[in-house]
C-alpha cells in the first residue's frame, strides 16, 4: 500500500497515527486497525464521522471518555436495542481501546487480544481497565469530551491529522 495514495477519510480512520506520520507499517499498526474495527462493531459508528454540528471526531475519542465513566450502554450500537451482554460489550470496548492506544508499544499483541476477547484472561482485562488510559486523572481537555450529538468538543492532537483538523 503506497503511503502517498491514502487520502480517503474512510481508509484513514483505520490507520495508526504512527503510520500516518511515518508511512511505515508495523504489527502495531495492524493491532490499531483491529481495535478500530472492534470499536466500530460495538458502537455501530464509523471510524471517522461528522456530526450534525459539522464537528469531526474519531471513534476512539468518542468512546474513551464514555468508557472512563463506565457508560457502556451509551457506547452500544442502538440497533442492539439493549439486547446485549454489558460485560461482553465492556470487554470488546476495553480491548478495542487498548488496541488503539496512542503509544504503539503499549498496545497488546494479537496473541494477547484473542484470549482477552474470549474472556479467558480476566486478570489482564482488569489490568487494562486500571491502566492510565482509563484513569479519570489522565482525562485532559485535549482528549475531547462527548457532546449530545455524538461529537467531541475538541480533537486530540494525535488524531488531528486523521480527521483533517
Amino acid at each position: 500500500m503506497d503511503h502517498e495514495k491514502i487520502t480517503s477519510e474512510s481508509q484513514r480512520g483505520y490507520l495508526a497515527p504512527e503510520y500516518i506520520m511515518f508511512g511505515k507499517p508495523t504489527a502495531g499498526c495492524d493491532v490499531y486497525s483491529f481495535g478500530i474495527i472492534l470499536l466500530e462493531l460495538a458502537s455501530g459508528k464509523r471510524p471517522i464521522e461528522k456530526s450534525c454540528s459539522v464537528k469531526t471526531y474519531g471513534i476512539r475519542n468518542w468512546v474513551l471518555p464514555l468508557a472512563r465513566q463506565g457508560r457502556y450502554d451509551e457506547i452500544a450500537d442502538s440497533k442492539l436495542s439493549d439486547k446485549f451482554s454489558e460485560s461482553e460489550l465492556r470487554r470488546m470496548v476495553l480491548v478495542g481501546l487498548a488496541c488503539t492506544h496512542s503509544e504503539s508499544e503499549k498496545r497488546p499483541t494479537m496473541l494477547e487480544v484473542v484470549p482477552l476477547l474470549k474472556g479467558e484472561s480476566k486478570e489482564t482485562l482488569i489490568k487494562l481497565e486500571r491502566d492510565e488510559l482509563f484513569s479519570s486523572d489522565s482525562m485532559v481537555s485535549s482528549q475531547g469530551t462527548p457532546t449530545p450529538d455524538g461529537g467531541t468538543d475538541s480533537v486530540p492532537k494525535e488524531d488531528q491529522e486523521l480527521v483533517g483538523a
